[in-house]
């Protein structure tokens, strides 16, 4: 003790205390060092206190049997306080000597200049143990600046996670990285190489996060290039005709329990609106003007951030009345089909996969229900994106001009030149539009 114990008789104090002094008395008296002896009887009285033990070490008795280790030091002439442990047995807790253990590894840190405080504080925050802690913590940071956060997030839980997800930061090495990209050429071997490239383009940015973070020294996936992906990509120039959107409304119309209505109208609309899918299957009822003639598509909601307020021919008007009643008053035209907590509208996926269905492909882990009944019919694969294509190159063989058409499906030119109004050529788009919906909806409403 720092300063001489007085003698218990002496003190008017609970019995508790009495005990508490006692023992002390007898320790000086007999100048004994603290053994796990006099600790544990000190802690069986459980006389709340703060006592010292050694030079820097302290036992603070918080109630009977129940003590914990305190290192009592300072650091920038600051006095700062850490608890070591809880005293008791090994091995959850911490006896004297694995306590004077502990209290010569924190004065260590102390003699470096560190706060055992702070690097305790330090070691609870650092929770990034395998990828998936890694990818959270990505996923959060970069989500919040994207346009698009779905899609990252969509090709780690698909691609990335599947394979590497559980493993340590510090095991993973090429050969996962390679593990990762074989798997998804394996389940992508009929689509475009976009997908595999992607992947590591995301596995990249994922280790790159842990090296910026501190967590790992080297990105297992810096040296992997294009060609150990998907290779290099073509642009696509897919665009369907008259007689194969003829067939492939037929065909949907016959499988009609695997390609619902809704989905069946959604590919017309593409077709005649010249849409980007993620602008239409978040589309609003309250987009539309008063008299639903024109969607009024913002630059928060355009893909490309260029706000257009596109006219709706007849034909499209009926469409979207029957998806009104089919929407049972939800804000969404295609509300989501299940329960969600991250959207109120269906899924990226969902007409990707209903028409990958079609062409007998498995949709995750689901075989088609229906067989390639597309191929079947002589229609060559196509993705939903290629009916944007479709609707630019139907316009020019209706003569639409280039300008106009280009407005139609809202693709703008960067500088000056492409700033347009949001309601440039609109009375001419209104005829491409009408004149195209008259063409298709002979397709469709049959």
């Amino acid at each position: 003790m720092t300063k001489k114990v007085l003698k218990s008789e002496q003190l008017n104090i609970s019995s508790s205390q009495k005990s508490y002094y006692k023992v002390l008395e007898e320790r000086e008296e007999n100048k004994k060092a603290f053994s796990n002896a006099i600790i544990q009887q000190l802690i069986s009285i459980g006389h709340v206190s703060l006592t010292r033990i050694e030079p820097n070490l302290y036992l603070r008795i918080t109630k009977p049997n129940k003590g914990f280790w305190i290192y009592q030091y300072k650091i920038h002439n600051k006095p700062k306080r850490t608890t070591l442990g809880t005293y008791g047995k090994r091995p959850d807790k911490l006896p004297l000597a694995d306590a004077r253990e502990k209290l010569a590894t924190a004065r260590a840190l102390v003699n470096q200049g560190k706060d055992p405080l702070a690097e305790k504080k330090r070691t609870k925050q650092s929770k990034y143990n395998t990828v998936d802690d890694l990818a959270l913590d990505w996923l959060d940071d970069i989500t919040s600046r994207l346009e698009h956060p779905n899609i990252p997030v969509r090709i780690y839980q698909q691609e990335i996670k599947p394979k590497i997800g559980g493993i340590s930061l510090n095991d993973v090495t090429g050969l996962d990285i390679r593990s990762v990209l074989k798997f998804v050429k394996e389940r992508k071997k009929t689509a475009r190489p976009t997908i595999v490239n992607d992947t590591l383009t995301y596995l990249k940015q994922l280790f790159d996060h842990g090296v910026t973070l501190g967590l790992i020294h080297h990105n297992p996936a810096m040296a992997f290039k294009t060609k150990h992906a998907g290779g290099s990509e073509k642009s696509r120039d897919r665009a369907l005709s008259m007689d194969e959107l003829k067939t492939i409304f037929q065909i949907m119309r016959e499988h009609h329990a695997h390609f619902i209505r809704e989905n069946y109208l959604a590919v017309a609309l593409l077709v005649v609106l010249g849409v980007r899918k993620g602008e239409l299957i978040a589309l609003r009822w309250d987009e539309f003007n008063a008299d639903n003639t024109i969607w009024q598509l913002t630059e928060e909601r355009a893909k490309n951030g260029v706000a257009i307020d596109i006219p709706i021919p007849q034909q499209a008007r009926v469409w979207f009345n029957e998806l009104k009643i089919r929407a049972n008053d939800s804000p969404y035209v295609f509300p989501s089909r299940r329960k969600s907590i991250r959207r109120e509208y269906i899924s990226d996926d969902t007409l990707n996969h209903a028409l990958t269905n079609l062409f007998g492909k498995k949709t995750g882990k689901l075989k088609s229900s229906t067989g390639d009944v597309l191929g079947g019919a002589g229609i060559e694969y196509f993705v939903i994106h290629d009916l944007r294509r479709t609707t630019r190159t139907l316009m020019s063989k209706n003569k639409v001009r280039s300008e106009v058409a280009e407005k139609c499906i809202n693709h703008v030119k960067k500088g000056v030149e492409g700033i347009y109004n949001r309601d440039a050529f609109f009375e001419e788009r209104v005829k491409a539009h009408q004149d195209l919906a008259d063409q298709i909806s002979e397709l469709v409403d049959v």
